[in-house]
């Protein structure tokens, strides 16, 4: 038995990694924030619900298709704002809330609000807590994903929430989902005249493609490339600019890498992938 034989899998995996300047596997589905990488499409709307947050404009809506990185975004939020000393932040992973009452309760929780066993005190007691954070200066910044998902009927939770007459939007709600989201929202007339502004997520140029493949090259400890053109534009038009995808098929792409002795993911191997 060699020396390599008797490693296990995960073993094999970090000397096959070392070989190519890897310290670990770039190309990790799961998410991680060093590997978060915001294109100038995908910057664009980070920047723009910044300013929906900043500026206390309410409602926004942004959607993407599967894949598109809507809730790396969502997390990314999240994560910038959560230590804000003047904003209270929840995230709801999934925002699948089956009536108003599911949709206060989840919000509540997420925020704290002690949970109550009727729709009314439950809403009771998040007016509340949107009243105190108004009268001590606080921004409330509720983030739901897969907001496609819920029933209409939790809208009459946002209806409430805007109906206060403040002079500056307490909460501001940013919802994420696919392209359906708008067809839930469209359900409830006072709701969606709220939106103050709708963004969409588009797919990754062939640029910006190419750097976030290379930014998560260098995060993980290489700092040359790993593929070669030709077999970069085989692989993107695979994914059609799909950041998930994009990334799921250099995974797949550096397995093969692993398994040779090349260095550098040619067109053979980005053709075989799929």
């Amino acid at each position: 038995m060699t020396l390599v034989d008797s490693f296990n899998d995960t073993e094999w995996r970090v000397v096959r990694l070392d070989r190519l300047g890897l310290r670990e596997d770039p190309f990790k589905l799961s998410a991680d924030p060093r590997y978060l990488y915001l294109g100038p499409e995908h910057l664009a709307v980070y920047r723009q619900a910044q300013g929906v947050i900043s500026r206390r404009r309410g409602l926004a809506l942004i959607t993407g298709d599967m894949g598109m990185g809507k809730s790396t975004l969502a997390r990314r939020i999240y994560d910038v704002y959560a230590s804000e000393q003047n904003i209270e932040i929840c995230y709801v992973h999934t925002a699948a809330f089956s009536s108003a009452m599911d949709a206060a309760r989840q919000i509540s929780s997420s925020l704290g609000v002690p949970l109550q066993r009727s729709f009314q005190r439950q809403m009771e007691g998040l007016e509340k807590f949107m009243a105190d954070a108004y009268t001590n200066d606080r921004n409330v910044v509720v983030l739901l994903d897969d907001a496609q998902l819920m029933n209409p009927e939790a809208l009459e939770v946002l209806h409430r929430l805007y109906n206060f007459d403040y002079d500056a939007k307490v909460v501001q709600v940013l919802a994420f989902g696919q392209s359906e989201m708008s067809s839930v929202f469209e359900t409830n007339k006072s709701v969606n005249a709220r939106v103050f502004v709708r963004l969409a997520l588009p797919p990754l140029t062939l640029s910006s493609a190419l750097q976030m493949v290379l930014f998560r090259l260098r995060v993980a400890g290489r700092s040359e490339p790993m593929i070669n053109d030709d077999a970069f534009e085989v692989l993107y038009e695979k994914s059609q600019g799909v950041p998930r995808e994009i990334i799921r098929l250099c995974a797949l792409s550096t397995d093969h890498l692993l398994q040779s002795d090349e260095t550098m993911i040619n067109v053979e191997i980005a053709r075989e992938v799929n």
